[in-house]
């Protein structure tokens, strides 16, 4: 008797811990993005992403100033490059473009689109903020069009990171 009230004792502890580690297991199902392929220029170095049909040429800032854009389908601005990429002499190349430009590791858009706006740390990802964002300027109807994409959960891994640019090139082949 004491046996089986044992066993059965040890199994409902069983369940419950089976339950416990299931609840605490985040899996998280991201899509990759699966649409036409994709040209890109960077400013930096490419970033690691899952989709193999997404091509990044790196570009310098001097050449984001020429027609040469016009080859690809958006520009990337990388973590490493965003105080020079703030400066106000590039301010009128992001609002007359013809292409998005995407800004990683930037909660907005404004010290790069507002030259009277001083780029520091505080435009820098931090939890609970966008960790990239974008510009077109819509010249149909001569609007700023932006977006702002977070991270999954805020935690900075590879993964969400991977995940944010999926959802960067779904945005760009939606505006082609």
């Amino acid at each position: 008797m004491y046996i089986r009230k044992g066993k059965i004792y040890l199994s409902f502890i069983l369940i419950i811990l089976l339950f416990a580690l299931t609840a605490c297991t985040q899996i998280s199902d991201f899509e990759l993005y699966e649409g036409h392929p994709l040209k890109i220029a960077v400013v930096g170095e490419p970033p690691e992403i899952n989709e193999e049909h997404v091509i990044f040429t790196e570009t310098s800032f001097d050449e984001i100033e020429s027609e040469e854009l016009k080859s690809y389908d958006a520009v990337f601005i990388r973590e490493n490059n965003l105080l020079e990429a703030a400066e106000s002499q590039f301010a009128d190349v992001y609002l007359n473009s013809s292409i998005p430009f995407f800004f990683i590791s930037a909660n907005n858009h404004i010290p790069f689109t507002v030259k009277q706006t001083a780029y520091n740390e505080s435009w820098n990802w931090t939890a609970g903020q966008s960790y990239a964002v974008g510009v077109l300027n819509l010249k149909e109807d001569e609007s700023l069009k932006s977006w702002k994409y977070g991270l999954y959960n805020d935690k900075k891994t590879d993964e969400h990171i991977k995940e944010v640019y999926s959802r960067i090139f779904k945005t760009i082949d939606e505006l082609n």
